[in-house]
């Protein structure tokens, strides 16, 4: 897994789209357990890179699970018998249909419906680096481990604390864009997972959204290192900054201090390196300024 990232400019399509769906409610009185299913996919049209948001209503059910194959995406019961689901999609992601089963546990047994978005193809660009220099601390044990640490802190599982669109953290020129495909010294090493925002060193960089710091530590690679937990599945990513003004445990939100734009780790020029991920998954953080009403 690479943490290096960029951004597109493609707005995100909100369209309510409700399916109701009634399964097998049997000869008994109708109680809670035997409502529908109703699934509103939020985001019907997602480009690569993007996130979807879908919501269940699951009246009666203790538990929800929504999957696509082999994959799972955590709900979050949001208010009575409403669940929510944000769900990050790969910038290399096959476009076409993306088929959802939604599945609801109730005392009675098990309900399920199905409902799908459509994924959209994106054109990305392609970056040629040439430092040579760097080969062998990419291969060294320790990026291996400074890639465990981050993965960690990106994939806590915690509610959702943030509420509406993620701002851009520094003001900054876009340098590398989300999903650029990258060749290191002739080498592919895969799509940036992020922006890298050019800004002089010093700079203020600031919370996008609401969370908590779930790691601020100096990083031989990724230089100093915080990620933000803004629960429900989202983590935020900076990289090389210049120093720190939160520790780990603490609960920031928008507009919170966390740095400065700096040079440490791995970089030729001051810039922050900032990406977004979805439970694991890198999105493109242009298309999460905006959410659909009432995230």
């Amino acid at each position: 897994m690479r943490f290096n990232g960029f951004t597109a400019r493609i707005p995100l399509l909100v369209i309510g789209v409700t399916l109701g769906l009634l399964l097998s409610p049997g000869t008994r009185p109708a109680r809670a357990n035997d409502a529908p299913l109703i699934l509103e996919v939020l985001t019907t049209d997602v480009p690569q890179g993007g996130t979807a948001f879908l919501l269940v209503d699951a009246p009666g059910a203790n538990r929800i699970t929504v999957q696509h194959g082999e994959f799972s995406y955590p709900p979050e019961l949001r208010l009575g018998s409403q669940w929510e689901v944000v769900m990050g999609v790969p910038a290399d992601a096959p476009a076409g249909r993306y088929e959802l089963l939604v599945e609801a546990e109730t005392d009675e047994g098990t309900r399920e419906a199905r409902t799908a978005f459509t994924i959209t193809k994106r054109a990305f660009p392609t970056q040629r680096l040439s430092r040579p220099s760097e080969e062998e601390q990419y291969a060294a044990p320790a990026a291996r481990g400074e890639t465990r640490l981050i993965a960690t802190a990106l994939n806590r599982v915690t509610p959702r604390r943030w509420h509406g669109g993620f701002a851009r953290p520094v003001a900054g020129d876009l340098t590398t864009d989300y999903g650029t495909q990258r060749l290191r010294n002739g080498k592919e090493v895969g799509r940036h997972a992020g922006l890298d925002l050019a800004a002089p060193r010093g700079t203020p960089v600031y919370a996008a959204a609401a969370g908590t710091v779930a790691l601020a530590r100096p990083l031989t690679l990724h230089g100093r290192t915080v990620v933000l937990d803004h629960g429900g599945g989202v983590a935020g990513l900076y990289l090389h900054l210049e120093d720190f003004a939160v520790k780990e445990g603490d609960l920031v939100i928008p507009g919170t201090l966390l740095g400065h734009v700096g040079t440490s780790g791995l970089t030729p020029a001051p810039h922050l390196h900032y990406a977004l991920y979805v439970h694991g998954t890198p999105v493109d953080p242009g298309l999460l300024k905006e959410v659909p009403d009432g995230w």
